[in-house]
């Protein structure tokens, strides 16, 4: 198969590396290092929990920078110097079992995706680490209501990536380490195109890796980090997105037009704890403007609406966390009113995950998620100013 000698060549490709840089002597010319990681583990469905498939395997390459514990970077010392680089990804997932029928499954899944790796402890040879990967990957088979009506969980060959990893590693050479850990990935077109309920998969991870530098023990107090003073700020948020008409709805009838606007208006106060973490609360105000349609269509008749008629009211938890002028945002809510039907069935839970980059102090620009229990539900490009005290 292709992706064995793919494999293969990438293997040989590593140990030469390695076997070249063993020379008793040899100077490690840069930061740089190559991985390669292999995957394997379950399928889940969202919706029920449900093991759904046993025949999943990925291999990926990536190759990464170690910063430098020399560098004086703050953030680079708040994280214990971390990783970061890009991958290459290559899935089978060519079986999937619901119940007792086998059925062909989602195909070899490609991706290209950047990573980010930080350590939480370390302790002599051993070290344990999360690793985040972001991504986009292509060569999915999809849904098709006649050959593939089973396939809700992708209807497009192009998808996100996301892969969260908690790992550890023993060093076995001066330049090389093995590790073994867990990984949840998702794939996801974050609902551009229904049904897509998402590719959720929990495995057991083997990773190797070797690097043109010898690796040593950090010294992560080797600069020291001025106390920080903990700040409020009031934020206030605008989103804006285009959202897909959802076939749970079971409209009569329903329109030719399936891409709706989407807008909300948030307002939150946040209290900063420390130079990467925030923590607050706020109020999301979200409108929709097929909130009149889906009342039309479901009574099968002409219904008067007002401007009101189209939004939700939700509160949420906030939390957010820094690396230099990125912000990773993850935010949690209840609807407090839903007179659009926003929420899917009787869910009143909502969830945002994001990442914003600061254009100043005040003004920050980010692209985010809405999704419920982790289905996504559109996504969004939100512009936010914060008032600091």
């Amino acid at each position: 198969m292709k992706w064995i000698k793919f494999v293969q060549s990438v293997i040989i490709f590593i140990f030469s590396i390695n076997a070249a840089l063993a020379t008793e002597g040899t100077q490690a010319p840069s930061r740089l290092f190559f991985g390669l990681n292999a995957q394997q583990g379950y399928m889940f469905d969202t919706r029920t929990s449900e093991v759904i498939q046993n025949q999943y395997t990925n291999l990926d390459f990536r190759v990464g920078w170690q910063t430098d514990d020399f560098n004086r970077n703050i953030f680079d010392c708040l994280f214990r110097y971390p990783q970061y680089g890009i991958g290459l990804y290559s899935g089978y997932m060519n079986r999937i079992i619901l119940g007792d029928d086998q059925q062909p499954g989602f195909g070899n899944p490609l991706a290209l995706y950047a990573f980010f790796a930080s350590p939480i402890v370390r302790y002599d040879r051993f070290r344990l680490f999360y690793d985040f990967s972001l991504g986009i990957a292509t060569n999915f088979n999809t849904y098709h209501p006649q050959l593939r009506p089973y396939h809700v969980f992708v209807s497009t060959n192009s998808n996100v990536y996301i892969n969260i990893r908690l790992n550890t590693e023993f060093k076995l050479f001066e330049r090389s380490t093995i590790g073994c850990g867990v990984s949840i990935q998702h794939f996801s077109n974050t609902s551009l195109k229904k049904p897509n309920t998402g590719i959720n998969l929990l495995s057991g991870t083997i990773t190797y890796q070797t690097g043109l530098f010898k690796h040593k023990e950090k010294n992560y107090n080797r600069f020291p980090i001025e106390p920080f003073s903990p700040t409020w700020e009031l934020q206030l948020a605008w989103a804006n997105g285009i959202r897909v008409l959802d076939a749970d709805f079971d409209l009569i009838n329903p329109p030719e037009i399936k891409y709706w606007y989407s807008t909300s208006l948030s307002i939150a106060a946040l209290r900063q704890i420390n130079n990467r973490r925030k923590w607050g609360a706020g109020i999301d105000i979200f409108y929709f403007d097929w909130g009149r349609y889906v009342k039309e269509y479901r009574a099968n008749t002409r219904v008067n609406t007002h401007f009101h008629d189209n939004m939700s009211i939700g509160a949420f938890a906030a939390h957010e966390l820094r690396y230099k002028n990125l912000w990773f945002v993850s935010n949690v809510g209840f609807y407090i009113t839903d007179r659009i039907g926003d929420r899917p069935k009787n869910l009143w839970i909502y969830e945002r995950v994001g990442v914003f980059y600061h254009v100043n102090q005040n003004v920050s620009l980010g692209l985010s998620i809405k999704a419920h229990l982790l289905i996504a539900d559109h996504a969004e490009l939100t512009l936010r100013y914060a008032f600091r005290k």
